[in-house]
Formats: structure tokens, sequence, C-alpha cells
């Protein structure tokens, strides 16, 4: 199994003004990894996760940049929400897709 973790904002068209010019293209080629990956192999489960806007040292100097206090969730609730998407992932239900720390799939 191979899991991405993807922030949300590389998934907005109009995203906000905050240095991450070398930040956003790689999560991108992280999603475009797990899409080959789902095509070429037949049983290695690969997809990628947004695990939400979480209040760790990065999150928390986003929000700052973004004139917030801090993130938005805390690690426990993101984590949460991660391990079960992990846990239950399957090949056919699963694999290269986008999903939030909700369990929701995600248009990229």
């Amino acid at each position: 199994m191979l899991v991405f973790l993807i922030s949300g904002q590389q998934l907005q068209r109009n995203q906000a003004p905050i240095p991450n010019a070398a930040y956003g293209p790689t999560k991108a080629a992280a999603h475009w990894l797990t899409q080959r990956i789902n095509g070429e192999d037949e049983k290695l489960i690969a997809f990628a996760v947004h695990p939400g806007f979480v209040q760790t040292e990065l999150g928390n100097r986003a929000a700052y940049l973004l004139g917030l206090e801090e993130a938005h969730i805390s690690v426990k609730e993101s984590v949460d929400g991660v391990v079960p998407i992990i846990d239950k992932a399957t090949k056919q239900g699963t694999t290269g897709r986008l999903w939030d720390y909700t369990g929701v799939p995600i248009a990229w």
C-alpha cells in the first residue's frame, strides 16, 4: 500500500497568497504517481489523502500567514479520519483517488 498526504491548498484554483512554490508541485506529482501506479500495478493499493488543515507547525504557520490564529483541525482529528480510510482501502474502491480526511472522495 502506498498513501500520499496531499495538502488541500494544492487542490484550489485560486490559491492563497502564501509561499509554497516548491511544495505545491510535489503534491501534484504525488497525485499523478498514484494515478500511474493504479493503472500499471494490479495489486498495489495507491491513493492520496488530504489530511485537512491540521494544527501542525507547518499548518499553523500557514494559518498565521492567512491571518488566522491556528489551523482548523487537531492532529488527533486528522489521524482519526485518515487511519480508517487506510484500514478499509481496497484496490477497487480506493486506489487512484484522492480522499478527504472525512472519507469523502475529492475531485482533483
